[in-house]
């Protein structure tokens, strides 16, 4: 008899378990956005969702309707409402219910796409308790983005928002007037300075160096290229500033040698006695010498005159040109201008009595 009765209750027990398995299910449950999953006995969508600590409200969107069955693996979507205080332009605020979670949402599901939250991101989260929500109405408004001008009919809070919104947004480094927090008034006009710095890399020839050669047999003022050398090559990386594109300046800061120069020979005069000093009145003196020899100081006609100035012999050797060469056409420009300023303090610009006063001298 006591197997019979032990026999029974495991009959019952096993069914009572078997039920039990069969009556729990897993659900996916998700509330204005976040989605969890519950494991539950209840066989309604309500009773579900209330299990789980969440109240339903007359306003508030349930899918699927409350007195559905659940199956295990089904899928309870609830989106609770919440107030917003919403207003367009300032004015005229109403209170107004949204299941939406963000402010881009809420103006979809209030049909006022066409206009832009005033204070708060269109990604921002409602929250449960509700919000103020002002916004403001598309305006017309003409834009002069770096010379390239256009109207366009938006809806922003401010200048920075419009610029976003028209796909030319503002960097850091750009000017705009009005201000960027500036509020859009209709018909208003924008001017957008943009200031850019950025990195470009030139292959451009790289300048041989001069290797110097002193030569005490030859004149100060004078130098000869024995060897010119040859460039190479190299890639320059410049930082370039531009202002609506046109470059303002640039700027080397780094550079690679792609073919290296070969360096150039110049012999450089070391001469003592040479010495020229620096050159005054050098485009008087030019103005001089084209008058008087066409601008040819190594001019020598064989009529008894030479060089820029037009020396005879005499006045050369008297001023101190000797020093530098045995007739004027044969010394440098520098130098003829040295005995030249010799000349003039010895003997006035009247040395040039036609040529100095065409060139301004007197």
């Amino acid at each position: 008899m006591l197997r019979l009765v032990v026999g029974g209750l495991l009959v019952v027990l096993a069914f009572a378990g078997g039920y039990a398995v069969s009556v729990c299910k897993t659900v996916t449950l998700t509330v204005d956005g976040v989605a969890m999953q519950v494991t539950t006995m209840k066989s309604r969508v309500i009773d579900v969702v209330e299990e789980n600590g969440f109240a339903i409200d007359e306003r508030d969107d349930l899918y699927p309707a409350g007195d559905v069955a659940v199956h295990d693996a089904g899928k309870i979507v609830l989106r609770r409402s919440r107030p917003l205080q919403i207003s367009l332009d300032g004015r005229d605020t109403k209170q107004v219910w949204t299941t939406a979670s963000t402010v881009d949402e809420a103006l979809a599901q209030l049909a006022m796409t066409d206009t832009a939250p005033a204070a708060a991101n269109r990604g921002s989260r409602v929250p449960l308790a509700g919000m103020a929500l002002p916004v403001v109405s598309a305006k017309t408004v003409r834009i002069n983005d770096a010379g390239a001008i256009r109207n366009v009919h938006l809806a922003a809070p401010n200048v920075a928002g419009l610029l976003s919104a028209a796909g030319a947004p503002l960097l850091d480094s750009d000017q705009v007037v009005p201000a960027a927090t500036a509020p859009i008034v209709d018909g208003m006009e924008v001017q957008v300075t943009r200031n850019r710095i950025q990195q470009v890399t030139e292959r451009i020839p790289l300048p041989p160096n001069a290797r110097r050669i002193e030569d005490a047999g030859m004149n100060m003022s004078r130098q000869v290229v024995e060897d010119p050398g040859s460039p190479g090559t190299q890639d320059v990386t410049f930082s370039v500033a531009t202002v609506n594109g046109v470059e303002t300046g640039r700027l080397p800061i780094a550079n690679t040698v792609i073919t290296p120069a070969r360096d150039s020979v110049v012999r450089i005069g070391t001469k003592p006695g040479t010495e020229v000093p620096p050159v005054s009145d050098g485009s008087i003196w030019d103005a001089i010498a084209g008058c008087e020899a066409g601008g040819n100081w190594a001019i020598n006609t064989g009529n008894g005159y030479y060089g820029g100035v037009q020396f005879d012999q005499g006045t050369w050797e008297r001023n101190g040109g000797l020093r530098f060469a045995s007739r004027a056409d044969l010394a440098t420009r520098e130098e003829q201008i040295t005995v030249a300023e010799v000349t003039r303090e010895r003997q006035g610009w009247g040395a040039w009595p036609v040529c100095s006063g065409r060139a301004g001298a007197r």
